[in-house]
């Protein structure tokens, strides 16, 4: 083991004073040297502490892009801090286990090493973490220097001293619990329109029986949040554990986790594009939840008809701008809505910004359009227009109602105000909507109610309150009145919109969403508008890799 040979200045004292090893006297000159003439040497060695009665060699220090497996340090045995014996010699004040404080946070004592890089996020940094010899999770210490600041004159050797050797971890909840605390009470509420008692994206603090996977994909969207280096690495992992453990899965309660971690994973995928593999994730958890009883088995569970309600909210949204079937049948929405009667912890405005009767229509339109699609290359299968004109009178007809509660103070009627501004956005967007999808024929001149519509849904957008997270539910809406107006300026607002969200959220289907809108605008520039629309772009979106075994598809929240 190397050695750390330091000088000790005559008189200074720590707490926590180092075992003093002898040391042979030199003779100078063939003389001997006086007792105190010189400065008394001690030889500190770095002992890491061992679980076993026998020694263990020091494991090697971890690079910076390394970390350790978190789905194998969960199943090590972790060993009591208290039963760690030192090695002979050892200073036992070199181990250092975090402290808990009277909130049951934990908290790292005076002079033991920062557990994340900018001092506030709790995010263990990969080049300070790796396992020690006993199992236990630990971040290295650094060569602490004593009495130096930034101002003061360089000291001395004889003014260093070392830091105790690591910090320990106790259990898998002890290493991440930061990082983890901070993913409840921040990140995992800001794809929501409000906070909710039951949130489909916070995760459950039960580490002892949750599966090592979900745990991973919770590290990898909080690890985007704060740019950590070791995203990618928790992203592959837990995708690799999920496919392995579904194909072990024999239906129990464990499904829930299961679809806990693939909320996260198409949570994560919209951090990154609007562009991604959304059918993937959609058809495993349908065949997940068939395999494991269905309707009557996910309906039995509060936080699973949740669930179901967002995956089924992102299957029409994804099926909506593709015009091709949706992955779940229209039972299961059915179901949710039968089963979430009295349940006052979600609804859908606070999951998605979209109130339940037009949500209703969501699922409608969506499979009306797959429908549409289909007969357009059947000779002899047509569309009922009756069935689209009763749909566009209810969403006509269809006007917001302001809860009793909205007047009772200013705060309650800015909420309901915005409330009202998103969901105008919303039905207003689904009207362009089905005018392009059911009414327009290529080439024929665009009326003007579209245009103004358009103009409407971006007003309601912009109406919005800025310090909240309302207006940022109606980028679809805004999508479809953007591909309608030839406005610079309101061009540019929504651009804006669309920047503004992309850095406030982290989300990059925003800033993902311009490319888009400007290609739709070039096509129109060089065809003429007449003869260009956004589901053009979105075909060539979708047909761009062929030969690429996962679908690619748009979704805008």
């Amino acid at each position: 083991m190397p050695k750390n040979q330091l000088h000790w200045q005559p008189g200074f004292t720590l707490s926590r004073k180092p075992a003093k090893k002898s040391i042979a006297r030199r003779n100078k000159a063939g003389g001997g040297a006086k007792e105190g003439s010189g400065p008394q040497q001690y030889e500190f060695i770095c002992e890491y502490p061992v679980a076993t009665s026998h020694a263990q060699k020091r494991p090697k220090r971890l690079a910076a892009s390394e970390e350790p497996d978190a789905s194998t340090t969960a199943e090590r045995p972790v060993t009591s801090p208290a039963a760690i014996q030192s090695s002979p010699g050892a200073d036992s004040t070199n181990n250092i286990v975090l402290a808990s404080n009277s909130s049951g946070e934990q908290e790292a004592p005076s002079g033991a090493a920062c557990l994340d890089g900018s001092g506030s996020s709790g995010y263990p940094t990969p080049e300070r973490t790796g396992p020690t010899a006993d199992s236990t999770h630990t971040v290295e210490a650094p060569l602490m220097r004593l009495g130096a600041t930034q101002d003061s004159p360089r000291l001395g050797h004889h003014d260093y001293t070392l830091a105790p050797t690591s910090v320990m971890y106790n259990s898998i909840s002890h290493r991440f619990g930061p990082i983890l605390n901070r993913y409840n009470k921040e990140f995992c509420k800001i794809p929501l329109t409000a906070d909710l008692q039951v949130n489909p994206f916070q995760y459950q603090r039960v580490l002892d029986t949750e599966p090592i996977f979900l745990l991973h994909a919770v590290m990898a969207l909080a690890g985007h949040h704060v740019e950590s280096p070791t995203t990618e690495g928790h992203h592959r992992k837990a995708l690799q554990l999920l496919r392995e453990g579904l194909n072990v899965n024999s239906g129990s309660d464990d499904i829930y986790h299961f679809l806990d971690t693939i909320i996260i994973l198409f949570s994560l995928d919209e951090t990154q594009s609007t562009l991604g593999n959304w059918s993937t994730h959609l058809t495993g958890a349908f065949s997940l939840l068939e395999a494991s009883g269905g309707i009557q088995k996910w309906t039995q569970s509060p936080r699973a008809v949740v669930q179901v309600a967002l995956l089924t909210w992102w299957d029409a949204i994804t099926s909506l701008v593709s015009r091709e079937d949706c992955v779940f049948p229209h039972s299961y929405f059915e179901a949710v809505l039968a089963n979430s009667n009295g349940q006052k912890g979600w609804d859908y405005f606070r999951l998605c910004g979209c109130p339940l009767p037009l949500v209703r229509a969501v699922m409608r339109l969506a499979r009306l359009s797959a429908e549409k699609s289909k007969s357009s290359t059947m000779q002899y299968v047509k569309l009922d227009d009756a069935v689209i004109s009763e749909l566009e009178q209810s969403l006509e007809a269809w006007q917001h109602v302001s809860p009793s509660t909205a007047d009772e103070d200013e705060s309650a009627m800015q909420e309901d105000m915005d409330s009202m501004h998103c969901s105008e956005a919303w039905r207003h967007g689904l009207l362009i909507y089905m005018y392009r999808v059911f009414r327009w024929e290529p080439g024929s001149r665009t009326p003007v109610h579209v245009a103004r519509r358009a103009r409407v849904v971006a007003d309601h957008v912009f109406a919005c309150r800025a310090d909240g997270l309302v207006a940022k539910q109606a980028l679809l809406p805004l999508f479809f009145a953007g591909c309608e107006l030839r406005d610079e300026s309101t061009r540019g607002k929504i651009l804006e919109y669309c920047s503004l969200w992309n850095v406030m959220t982290r989300y990059h289907m925003f800033e993902s969403a311009i490319p888009l809108l400007n290609e739709v605008w070039a096509d129109q520039e060089q065809r003429e508008f007449e003869n260009a629309w956004w589901g053009q772009v979105a075909d060539r979106k979708h047909e761009a890799k062929p030969q690429h075994p996962l679908r690619m598809r748009l979704c805008f929240g």
